[in-house]
């Protein structure tokens, strides 16, 4: 993904925050020297403001919106929202296959991040270090043609991965996403030319100030944790959440841990290259509804192109 002469898209522009159109195949953040969407955004604002923050993050994978505060005030208010769950996000997803009724509905499961690894598992409730998962599920079209399904999810949590995991738990893996067992987008090699270190995520955030000294590491839209204040939410953070060998499911199995440090340098081990994640995945964080930290108002703003 090069985005050196392209603009960002922005599709909601407010005193305070912004909504815009994250392209597939970049990072929200990452380290110092490697492309991001906020390296990108901070120079194409850089005329109107030095402070970004941001209150929730998207997998690089993954395209669609992104709400991203350009005042600190309205950075701790949205992360507010996103802890009392004021804030609603739909996504579309292409999986494969005829995706039946009783695959859809309401997905309730438990996940944690496998230790030194970008993946998120599987696990049973009890397993340590598992966090609830909740996605409501709906069909929006069968395309017999292609052999694939449109798929509407809204998650009503922020785990790393959840929806990737989710929908790979139920044999329905979104296309594009080797690392959860999907088969591969067709056409071109959908591997990229970025670092493939910030393809998975883990548990790091960046600081309020938006240094942007982290790797992208959030979950399909990884909010604000609830226990945290702002300036704790954004702040590196270079610890993960232990994981035990035992009780969870992993999908793309022939995944191989690499002892090399990732393009940020300080990012552990990464996948090898056969198996890194790729720069694009169909999946799209579709339409997101919020309220103004101007004003109060609600907002609700959509994704300026739909998947292929």
């Amino acid at each position: 993904m090069r985005t050196q002469n392209h603009n960002i898209k922005i599709l909601w522009d407010g005193k305070s925050a912004l909504v815009v159109h994250k392209p597939a195949g970049i990072a929200t953040q990452a380290a110092p020297g490697v492309e991001s969407l906020e390296t990108v955004l901070r120079r194409q604002l850089a005329d109107r403001t030095d402070y970004l923050a941001f209150p929730h993050r998207l997998d690089r994978p993954v395209s669609g919106v992104l709400l991203v505060a350009v005042r600190k005030r309205a950075a701790r208010l949205l992360c507010d929202q996103f802890a009392s769950r004021k804030v609603t996000k739909t996504y579309l997803a292409w999986v494969t296959g005829k995706v039946e009724p009783q695959q859809l509905g309401l997905w309730v499961d438990h996940l944690r991040k496998v230790t030194d690894r970008p993946h998120a598992e599987i696990v049973e409730p009890k397993a340590e270090g598992a966090r609830l998962a909740e996605t409501t599920t709906s069909l929006r079209l069968y395309d017999a043609a292609n052999n694939r399904s449109l798929l509407e999810l809204a998650p009503l949590t922020g785990r790393m991965h959840q929806l990737r995991a989710q929908a790979a738990h139920r044999g329905i893996p979104i296309i594009g996403d080797r690392q959860y067992g999907g088969q591969g987008i067709p056409g071109p090699s959908s591997h990229g030319t970025g670092g493939h270190g910030t393809g998975g995520h883990g548990t790091g955030r960046n600081g309020a100030g938006g240094t942007g000294n982290t790797v992208d590491r959030s979950g399909e839209d990884s909010p604000a944790s609830v226990s945290q204040s702002t300036n704790e939410i954004f702040k590196t953070s270079g610890q993960n959440a232990s994981s035990q060998s035992t009780g969870g499911r992993s999908y793309g199995g022939s995944n191989k841990i690499s002892g090399k440090a990732g393009a940020s340098g300080f990012d552990g081990p990464t996948l090898d290259s056969d198996d890194r994640p790729p720069d694009r995945i169909l999946l799209q964080a579709q339409q997101i509804t919020f309220h103004d930290p101007s004003n109060g108002s609600l907002q609700t703003v959509t994704a300026s192109d739909e998947l292929p």
